[in-house]
């Protein structure tokens, strides 16, 4: 059978078919203008200089591979971003074990420069094809470094530097953090570390204004001699400060330096911090980290203290001497050493404040590969030779 339509009949479906062409070219357009296109990152890194990513880096390569802890927090495989980076010794080798576990590919990342600028060129970093490199580290040698990876298209990022002195271990943190999540696309996850972070520095820092402030040394490094300390331009010198404590080497220029042991004895100050880490079992000194046991933690500890002048402070005879993670207290996690410093410093002022349900709920919420260890500890004076 053969339907044949009236030309009425005709034309309405032809006005039909081009109206619902209309509407599905509409919808389409409208689609197009609401899908989300690649829009261009703005920011302003540590140095003050305006960094344009045209969008979220999937390769990035460091001078510091300390960075994969703040990777760590805010992305479910960091080892996945990592084109190269420098010094991966510098990793609390217990960590890294444990990252090896989960994420194998972890021992082919490339290195790709030095940590400071005199041992970095620009071809070992271009080498690695990076979408973008970040520096951590700052001193002005980056400048020419970043002005020849620019030119060959590789954006340069500060997560420190000038822009952060002077500001406290909070907003320094969150600072970094922040802008390492923009330009990885992970801004929420590092926006919501921040906003953990943020009051627990707060917490201490209201309670320690005006406080009587403790004199303080912090023995870093801590190895057979005594004592290599840090200066008036280390940071670690103002968070002290922060945590209602002052170092006795507040006034000494520079970033670190030596202290002799007659002018600590004269001093005796009032606390005793060591810091250490597993990359000091070598040469005998304190060993503090990732899988390290809290035996083995204090009887490194012990043997340190026992072979030096170290035996002569009161604080150490009377039961106020501490060591803590060297690398904790330089990385975006140091709000669990600097808690560690309220305790020691002002004891009673902080009963209620717990570095461990700290790292506990890091670990829980944050840290896509837990850290496990021995990262402070108390020392025992019951050890003391006799």
């Amino acid at each position: 059978m053969v339907i044949v339509q009236s030309s009425s009949a005709a034309k309405r479906a032809a006005n039909w078919l081009a109206a619902l062409s209309l509407l599905a070219a509409c919808g389409l357009v409208s689609l197009l203008l609401a899908a989300p296109a690649h829009a261009e990152i703005r920011f302003t890194d540590a140095a003050g200089r305006e960094v344009r990513l045209a969008k979220p880096a999937e390769r990035i390569a460091t001078n510091e591979s300390l960075l994969i802890l703040s990777l760590a927090l805010i992305e479910p495989d960091p080892i996945s971003r990592l084109a190269g980076w420098a010094a991966p010794q510098r990793i609390d080798r217990g960590f890294y074990n444990d990252l090896r576990q989960r994420f194998p590919a972890i021992d082919g990342i490339p290195v790709a420069g030095g940590v400071v600028a005199s041992k970095t060129s620009p071809e070992a970093i271009l080498a690695v094809r990076p979408d973008v490199y970040l520096v951590s580290i700052w001193d002005n040698g980056w400048m020419d470094i970043a002005a020849t990876l620019e030119s060959a298209g590789v954006p340069v990022v500060f997560l420190d530097g000038p822009h952060n002195n002077g500001s406290g271990p909070a907003d320094t943190a969150i600072f970094s953090l922040e802008l390492l999540g923009k330009v990885i696309g992970r801004e929420v996850e590092a926006r919501n570390f921040g906003e953990f972070l943020r009051p627990h520095y707060q917490r201490i820092t209201d309670r320690t204004k005006g406080v009587a402030r403790k004199s303080v040394l912090v023995d870093a490094h801590a190895g057979a001699i005594c004592c290599s300390t840090p200066g008036r331009e280390n940071r670690m010198t103002d968070y002290l400060r922060l945590a209602g404590g002052e170092s006795i080497a507040a006034d000494m220029p520079g970033y670190d330096g030596k202290l002799s042991a007659e002018f600590v004895l004269e001093r005796d100050p009032d606390i005793y911090i060591a810091t250490g880490g597993p990359h000091l079992a070598a040469q005998g000194g304190l060993v503090l980290g990732g899988d390290v046991s809290a035996e083995a933690a204090a009887q490194s500890f012990t043997r340190v203290i026992s072979n030096d002048v170290r035996t002569h402070f009161t604080a150490v005879r009377e039961g106020r001497a501490h060591a803590a993670s060297h690398q904790l207290s330089i990385s975006v996690l140091n709000i669990l050493v600097f808690q560690c410093y309220a305790k020691w410093i002002h004891p009673d002022l902080f009963e209620d404040i717990a570095p461990s349900e700290t790292l506990a709920e890091i670990n829980r919420r944050f840290l896509s590969v837990p850290l496990n260890g021995t990262f402070w500890l108390d020392f025992d004076a019951s050890r003391l030779p006799q």
